[in-house]
């Protein structure tokens, strides 16, 4: 963690248990458990956020949680038809949030473009990554259009909804795949949320970037 106001570099080392139980061909249920072995992160710095602290208290996952479930929930997918298809979810979502949830997908396999749309409830947890949550929840919600451009690899994304804040508003995506599979995208958000109340920055963005680890191995390997 980087760049933090009171503690410019915090780290942690640990290791990350995965598993995935195949019901059938429709339904799994995955799980995800991160066993600390060290770390140094502080929670001396509270968060004095206005808004719902829906993500402004990582850093008390990351010390009273530092080991803990990340992940155990039930998952159903669907094909409703050739162009319709059904993610429905339910458990503990995230490191953050638990709760249950469906999104529904419609694409035309020849068609450059396709619409969302989701929703869920979802309950904060615990601090400490266990069975417990806190008081807050709420429904989230979106209808989502996507576009695959013909030139230079760019995908495009638009959602509007609602967030985990109770906020709404419009977030866009712009994402280009190269040719060796490096991917860098870009997003932002405005929502209904005012610069002063949302405090440092004035509203959601950020940029992010995949570098495929065939770029570093030549020729096909099965690890």
């Amino acid at each position: 963690q980087l760049f933090g106001p009171l503690q410019p570099l915090a780290h942690q080392v640990y290791a990350k248990l995965e598993g995935r139980l195949v019901v059938n061909e429709n339904v799994s249920i995955w799980s995800r458990y991160d066993l600390d072995i060290t770390n140094d992160f502080e929670d001396a710095f509270p968060s004095d956020s206005v808004l719902p602290h829906v993500r402004t208290d990582l850093n008390l996952y990351l010390t009273e949680g530092s080991s803990g479930f990340n992940a155990l929930f039930a998952e159903g997918r669907y094909s409703l038809s050739d162009s319709l298809h059904n993610r429905t979810y339910i458990g503990i979502l995230e490191e953050m949030f638990s709760g249950v949830g469906t999104e529904f997908l419609y694409h035309k396999y020849d068609r450059r473009w396709a619409i969302g749309a989701s929703a869920a409830w979802v309950r904060q947890r615990d601090y400490e990554k266990n069975f417990n949550h806190l008081d807050y929840n709420t429904i989230t919600g979106f209808l989502s259009l996507y576009y695959a451009s013909p030139i230079g690899n760019f995908d495009l994304a638009m959602h509007a909804g609602k967030y985990l804040a109770k906020d709404r508003g419009i977030t866009f995506e712009a994402r280009r795949t190269f040719d060796n599979g490096f991917k860098i995208g870009a997003f932002f958000t405005r929502t209904n949320v005012s610069a002063e109340e949302f405090g440092e920055g004035s509203f959601d963005k950020g940029l992010y970037f995949e570098i495929p680890i065939d770029y570093f191995v030549k020729g096909n390997t099965r690890s």
